[in-house]
């Protein structure tokens, strides 16, 4: 009768979890992955265009219709436009034809230097602001007969450039009470709309473009302490909306 030959069974090594941590590195690896693709698939799209609009400036790279940012006089502008860029001076504006940014930059530069009129550049664009004994009569709304000429001048920068406008009135702090404006609010809601008014049927622009809001004394410019503060923010500004900021 033969002998059986017994089979020794192999060692087993004591790091028998080894492969546990390679599995759990891979679903960590996983996890971080989609959990990335999630935060980039709900990234606020105007954060994503400034981003893109600022990396693009600094490598020089921009395309028809891109928003750019200028100095002029020490300040920051930003308009949007349609057709190819133009660059003159050392500044660079879209254009949609020669000679368009330096008839863009003659007519804020001379906005700017009128009395009364404040131009500003941040990032929603070019804010321009009119005191309102410039457009109108002391608590009225109706346009004067002074007023007409500043928004022709605006009328012909807006039909040279392709963003859209918001045209915002504001007030002191003192209260009015009378049967058509009992607040206000009302004043500078019907300035607004009275220079909308104006730019759509005396200077036929197009509607879409234009917005009218009132913010009555909400948003001052200077405090309310003094009569040449307060006729500061007795105003209208025009804003020159850039892309993302609509």
């Amino acid at each position: 009768m033969s002998k059986k030959k017994l089979v020794r069974a192999p060692e087993i090594s004591g790091n028998t979890a080894g492969w546990l941590t390679t599995f759990n590195d891979l679903v960590t690896l996983l996890m971080v992955f989609f959990v990335l693709l999630f935060t980039m698939g709900s990234t606020d799209k105007n954060l994503m265009k400034e981003f893109q609009n600022a990396l693009q400036s600094g490598l020089g790279v921009l395309g028809a219709g891109s928003k750019v940012s200028v100095t002029v006089n020490g300040s920051q502008r930003s308009l949007t436009m349609d057709g190819p860029l133009t660059q003159g001076q050392g500044e660079t504006i879209p254009g949609d034809e020669e000679g368009t940014t330096q008839a863009i930059d003659d007519a804020l530069t001379e906005l700017a230097a009128e009395p009364g009129i404040n131009v500003k550049y941040s990032n929603q664009g070019a804010r321009i602001s009119f005191e309102d004994a410039l457009l109108f009569d002391f608590g009225k709304a109706d346009i004067n007969s002074s007023g007409f000429a500043l928004l022709d001048e605006m009328a012909a920068l807006i039909q040279k450039i392709t963003c859209t406008v918001r045209v915002e009135g504001h007030t002191d702090n003192v209260p009015i009470h009378t049967l058509r404006f009992p607040s206000n609010w009302d004043l500078s809601t019907a300035r607004a709309v009275s220079v909308v008014k104006y730019f759509v049927d005396g200077c036929k622009i197009n509607p879409k473009r234009l917005s009218a809001v009132g913010y009555g004394e909400s948003r001052p410019m200077v405090p309310n302490d003094s009569t040449a503060n307060r006729a500061r923010n007795r105003r209208v500004e025009i804003v020159l909306v850039t892309e993302g900021e609509k």
